[in-house]
């Protein structure tokens, strides 16, 4: 019994799986307080509103990632590479999205985005706005370090998959017409 054997990833794959579902149940919690964010009014004096161009995508991608996490648990239960992929590209699409949003408000903050009627970032303006990027960029690393063993485990059960459905090894079917009876 190898390290990177596939009753080893999909051990893997289920303990990951778990521990961010935990991630994004927690995610779900944060769009709640940052809808109904108390906190939020004592920076503004009492004038917080909640801030739907974060609230929105926030919460969405905390939803399907919460489903993502369970088809990964699911899928590495059944073995199913396709289940699998759909997690890896949700993830990948998860990331691009986080630094979208990022380079959009910071865009927003320093004023080259701007129309009537928009609000400004309120985590702009704070002193910990800083830690947001280098968060996000260390949250990413950690994430493409923790993909590699579901990346491998996806890739064994489609080496196993071809393996089991190639018919280049399969024997050989004569044809009945040939047979004189």
């Amino acid at each position: 019994m190898g390290l990177c054997d596939l009753p080893c990833l999909k051990t893997y794959s289920i303990l990951l799986g778990s521990v961010l579902m935990l991630a994004s149940v927690s995610g779900i919690g944060l769009c709640l307080f940052m809808l109904f964010g108390e906190p939020f009014a004592r920076h503004t004096y009492d004038t917080y509103t909640p801030n739907w161009e974060n609230i929105v995508p926030a919460s969405l991608a905390s939803i399907i990632s919460l489903l993502a996490n369970v088809c990964l648990i699911g899928g590495a239960k059944q073995y199913s590479k396709d289940i699998i992929l759909f997690w890896i590209v949700w993830k990948y699409v998860l990331l691009v999205l986080f630094w979208v949003w990022y380079a959009y408000s910071m865009l927003k903050f320093h004023g080259y985005v701007y129309w009537s009627g928009m609000r400004q970032c309120l985590w702009c303006s704070l002193p910990e706005a800083e830690m947001v990027g280098s968060g996000g960029a260390m949250t990413s690393l950690i994430l493409f370090t923790l993909m590699v063993p579901v990346q491998m485990f996806h890739r064994k059960l489609k080496r196993q998959h071809r393996e089991l459905t190639e018919y280049e090894l399969a024997p050989i079917v004569y044809n009945p017409r040939d047979y004189k009876y």
